[in-house]
């Protein structure tokens, strides 16, 4: 982000309800306070009415901003993220996004409005989302609950227990991955912060209690050192092998934020990665048929033999012998 971009960003920052620090100021703009103080030093210059009371720095009440000035690509990216089928998957999303772009046409000049219309877009989002009719329901009352630090009772289908559970959930945030919606939170049956997917979840009944606002960041924190999803107690260091066919995509991808990928001679390559549990690895391994193998840890090496044994032995019960099968096929 530049200057220019950062004092803007600053002085709608400012324009809030209430006085900022400077450190609040800093980290806004992750810039250090030393430099915050001289970006509150050129706004003043350009005339723009800052006032400090005791607890930090805003606009003048009374300070009236000059509207955004978008250019044509700007204007692309606004409406590109305002069309993200994600977050389309509640109804009153879906009608701020489109109160958003209505908002954004009125504020486009009527000449840029017909060249935006002309050009072509060269960005669009291929996701495709994944989540089913419960996420729909359960998102809107889930923001809402999270936002206002609300304690929900959700019903919730565990594929591992394989039956419906009732429980309380202090929800912290929403997030979507690969498509799909999950909601982290502390779970009061559990006694501990879980992740919930969305459309398992069947009901959500607001209750009458509150609970005190999460970290600043509950999810990263919680997925630092999972695979996908999983989190677990943990700590295993994973040691893979590529075979040579699959170089490219373990050198030129980021598996993992904190992954190591080092080439060998053969041109096989090592991945290295330090994780708090196997079985979300263990079944992404499977899926490359013996182009991966485990050097370590040994658990995870019998796991994943596990798991491709299933398979085999699934495939091969099912799979239908001499007459059976020319009955079954036969067309």
């Amino acid at each position: 982000m530049n200057k220019s971009s950062r004092l803007l960003g600053l002085t709608h920052y400012l324009g809030g309800r209430r006085s900022r620090s400077v450190d609040e100021i800093a980290d806004q703009l992750a810039v250090s306070p030393r430099t915050a103080y001289r970006y509150l030093g050129d706004l003043e210059a350009q005339g723009i009415p800052i006032v400090k009371d005791d607890y930090g720095y805003r606009l003048l009440p009374t300070a009236k901003l000059p509207p955004l000035n978008l250019d044509t690509e700007e204007r692309a990216l606004l409406r590109l993220a305002l069309s993200n089928p994600a977050l389309r998957a509640a109804p009153e999303l879906t009608r701020r996004l489109e109160l958003l772009s209505a908002k954004l046409h009125a504020a486009t000049p009527p000449p840029d409005r017909h060249y935006d219309r002309q050009a072509r877009p060269v960005l669009r989002l291929a996701d495709t989302p994944r989540s089913g009719p419960n996420a729909s329901t359960a998102l809107e009352p889930l923001r809402r609950a999270a936002r206002d630090h609300v304690t929900v009772t959700i019903d919730y289908d565990s594929l591992s227990g394989g039956q419906r559970s009732r429980r309380q959930l202090d929800p912290h945030e929403l997030f979507e991955r690969r498509g799909t919606w999950y909601v982290t939170g502390h779970c009061h049956k559990s006694a501990e912060v879980r992740i919930f997917r969305l459309d398992r979840i069947a009901d959500v009944t607001p209750t009458d209690e509150r609970f005190d606002p999460p970290p600043s960041d509950p999810t990263g924190g919680l997925l630092s050192r999972a695979w996908n999803l999983m989190h677990e107690d943990g700590d295993h260091t994973v040691v893979l092998r590529f075979a040579p066919r699959l170089a490219p995509l373990v050198l030129n991808a980021t598996l993992h934020p904190h992954g190591a990928a080092e080439e060998l001679a053969d041109g096989s390559v090592r991945y290295t990665v330090q994780l708090d549990g196997l079985e979300e690895i263990a079944r992404w391994i499977v899926g490359f048929g013996g182009g991966c193998v485990v050097e370590g840890p040994k658990e995870l090496e019998v796991m994943v033999v596990e798991i491709a044994q299933g398979i085999l032995g699934s495939m091969q019960e099912d799979r239908p012998t001499g007459t059976d099968a020319a009955s079954r096929y036969k067309k």
